[in-house]
C-alpha cells in the first residue's frame, strides 16, 4: 500500500478527475489541496483509496506550497507520491512505484518533465527539508530542490513506472511571464549565494499572486 499520495488542483478539474480514475493500487491517504478558492469541485473517492482528504484553501498556496502542506499534514509516512493534477497513471504504474519506493531518496517515475511526479522519501525531507515556497506559485522550485538534493548527496533514482502528462494550462495565465522571470531571478540569486534555505514570505506571495 502507498502510504500517502497527494496533488493540488486549481482549475483543471476534469484532468484531476482523470487522475483519480487512474488510481488502481491501494493508497492509505490521498490528500488533495484545492487551491481554487471556489469549493465547487467534489472529487470522487477511488475504490483503491482508504482515506480521502480534501483541503480547501481560500487563496491558493501554489504548487509547492500545496505539496509541502501534504507532507506536513501526514508527517509519519515513509514516503509521499506527489503528482501534478494534469498527469495520470498507466495501469499498474502505482504498483511498480510501491515496489521501488525508497525512503532514503527521491524517486522519479517515467514522465516528462521528471518533476511532474516524484516519490519523496522521509530521509530526503529530513536532510534538505521541503520546497522553497518563495518560488510562488511555480517555476524553478524543482530546480532549486534538485540543487539542494545534489549538494546534500541525497540519492535520486529512476522508477520504471509510466505516467502520462498533458501540457499545463498555467502557461496561458496572464501573469505567467512575470512569475517565470521573478522566480528565475530568485533561483539565480540562490545559486550565486549558495543559499540552501527553504521558506515562505508574505512579500513573495503577494508580489507573485495569481488570484
Amino acid at each position: 500500500m502507498i502510504p500517502v499520495m497527494g496533488f493540488a488542483v486549481v482549475s483543471q478539474f476534469e484532468l484531476a478527475d482523470r487522475l483519480l480514475e487512474s488510481i488502481d493500487y491501494p493508497v492509505e491517504h490521498l490528500v488533495i489541496v484545492d487551491n481554487s478558492g471556489q469549493r465547487t469541485w467534489q472529487p470522487k473517492q477511488p475504490a483503491a483509496v482508504k482515506n480521502l482528504w480534501v483541503l480547501q484553501i481560500p487563496y491558493g498556496l501554489g504548487l509547492v506550497g500545496a505539496w509541502n502542506l501534504i507532507v506536513k499534514s501526514t508527517p509519519y509516512a515513509p514516503y509521499w507520491v506527489l503528482v501534478n493534477d494534469d498527469a495520470h497513471f498507466e495501469p499498474g504504474a502505482l504498483e511498480v512505484i510501491a515496489q521501488h519506493a525508497n525512503p532514503e531518496g527521491v524517486g522519479h517515475p517515467l514522465i516528462t518533465p521528471k518533476w511532474t511526479c516524484m516519490v519523496l522519501g522521509e530521509e530526503a525531507v529530513r536532510t534538505v527539508g521541503l520546497y522553497d515556497e518563495r518560488f510562488y506559485p511555480l517555476y524553478f522550485d524543482d530546480n532549486d530542490y534538485e540543487r539542494r538534493l545534489n549538494i546534500a548527496g541525497v540519492p535520486q533514482y529512476l522508477i520504471p513506472a509510466t505516467i502520462h502528462h498533458d501540457n499545463s494550462a498555467s502557461i496561458n495565465h496572464e501573469r505567467n511571464n512575470l512569475t517565470f522571470k521573478r522566480n528565475q531571478a530568485w533561483f539565480i540569486e540562490k545559486q550565486q549565494t549558495q543559499d540552501l534555505t527553504w521558506s515562505w514570505t508574505l512579500d513573495s506571495r503577494r508580489a507573485n499572486r495569481w488570484d
